[in-house]
């Protein structure tokens, strides 16, 4: 449930409404108050803020909240762009999620307003996902679809838009190819717009290659090839990587089931689940899920993997596609005590037109070394493997980082990327302080 992203009323209107609403309901009851600190030396621009359902409830009181109010933040008097997600499917909304402004080392105080369900504000749309499908010759964009081991792989532009899911903020884009080769990859923006529920389709209605030249939105902009692209996922057996999936000219996914599921959806974050039961890995079946989420107002998408296997100890590798990159990445472990960047920057696009830097940010505990796989053979190719070890539960939580020198001319500088991953990394390793 995202309760923004179903209304159609303008944000002045709502938001009048609103307060009037809340006046009517709270007499002289003060409005709670969340104070949010930044403690680094840097500004953190459209901040990530999440607020549970718990926590207000401390503030508010749960009768409120039960009658089916929603919280609407405020700072300085003016609603912050927000949305109120169902998290574990109840029918409840579970999270208060927003964006907010905070210069460094200061602090703001937020105030929540409590207003009926239809009078919530309508914020700009600045998060999307896209799974357009191909069914009995008409594209539908699909909340949930699982596919077995004999229904993989798919052929490019049979059945998937885009050949898979794929999401969006005002940015920058991505795409997952769940035709079987689970490889990500990248487009680049020129427009804040959303756009990519209309990419990949022909003006026939079909599905269509149209996302490889140059559209006033942006376009793909990087090869991937056999790689794991940006951020796919592998796992090593035998000191080889084995994909999470396979390559496009192979008979039979590696994978008993693969499932797509939107997870919710809104103006400021939108988030999916990809889970794969009985992924083969050559030395026993193991089963992953990865939750995808992404925000608006950022160059990077957040990944949540939890992996469970027989064997006490695994190692997972994440994907940083290098096939035309002709500099050593950098791995960049001094910009916070417990978080770490590996990024490239070169000239990577498909002629090597563009410079565009990609990473990865991640926490040390798990983080052992990184590999280069082959530039060419059966197996994964074409990519920097970062190597996580990981015992216990098995989870790990990272961040895919892209910076496009056409989206903004400053990442054409090598420099200027540096030090955009390390302050990137600190916001990561830093959460803002809620009081």
């Amino acid at each position: 449930m995202n309760i923004p992203a179903s209304f159609s009323r303008t944000f002045f209107s709502a938001a009048v409404l609103a307060g009037f609403l809340f006046s009517a309901c709270s007499t002289d009851t003060p409005d709670p108050e969340f104070t949010l600190t930044n403690s680094l030396s840097i500004d953190r621009e459209e901040e990530p803020v999440v607020l549970t359902r718990d926590a207000i409830i401390d503030k508010v009181g749960e009768a409120q909240i039960n009658d089916g109010l929603l919280p609407v933040p405020y700072l300085n008097g003016k609603a912050l762009s927000s949305q109120v997600d169902d998290i574990d499917g109840d029918g409840e909304w579970d999270e208060l999620a927003f964006l907010v402004n905070l210069d460094a080392e200061s602090s703001q105080t937020i105030t929540l307003q409590l207003v009926e369900e239809d009078a919530y504000p309508d914020f700009t749309t600045r998060t999307n996902v896209r799974f357009g499908v191909l069914d009995d010759g008409e594209i539908t964009n699909r909340e949930q679809l699982s596919m077995t081991a004999d229904e993989l792989p798919v052929g490019m532009f049979e059945r998937f838009q885009m050949d898979g899911p794929a999401w969006e903020n005002d940015k920058v884009g991505f795409r997952q190819y769940i035709d079987g080769r689970n490889g990500r990859d990248l487009y680049g923006k020129k427009s804040p717009q959303m756009a990519l529920d209309t990419v990949g389709i022909s003006d026939e209605g079909g599905l269509e290659d149209n996302y490889h030249v140059m559209l006033p939105w942006g376009r793909d902009i990087l090869a991937v090839g056999n790689s794991l692209g940006l951020g796919g996922l592998a796992i090593l057996r035998n000191n080889k990587p084995v994909r999470l999936g396979i390559r496009i000219d192979d008979e039979r996914s590696n994978i008993d089931t693969t499932t797509y599921e939107l997870l919710y959806e809104g103006p400021v974050r939108s988030s999916f689940r990809l889970s794969y039961e009985g992924w083969n890995t050559g030395t026993g079946k193991a089963d992953l899920v990865n939750d995808v989420t992404i925000w608006a107002g950022q160059y990077r998408y957040t990944n949540t993997v939890h992996l469970e296997s027989s064997n006490p100890v695994d190692t997972l590798l994440v994907g940083l596609v290098n096939i035309h990159n002709q500099t050593d990445p950098v791995v960049l472990d001094d910009a916070t005590e417990n978080y770490t960047a590996f990024y490239t920057h070169d000239q990577q696009g498909y002629d090597r037109e563009w410079y565009i830097g990609m990473g990865l940010i991640f926490p040390d505990a798990s983080y052992l070394d990184y590999r280069r796989a082959p530039d060419s053979g059966p197996g994964v190719t074409n990519s920097f493997l970062t190597m996580f070890e990981l015992e216990g539960e098995k989870s790990l939580e990272y961040e895919a980082v892209a910076g496009w020198g056409v989206s903004d001319e400053n990442f054409r500088d090598s420099s200027y990327f540096r030090n955009f991953m390390a302050e990137e990394t600190r916001k990561v390793a830093t959460p803002v302080i809620i009081e």
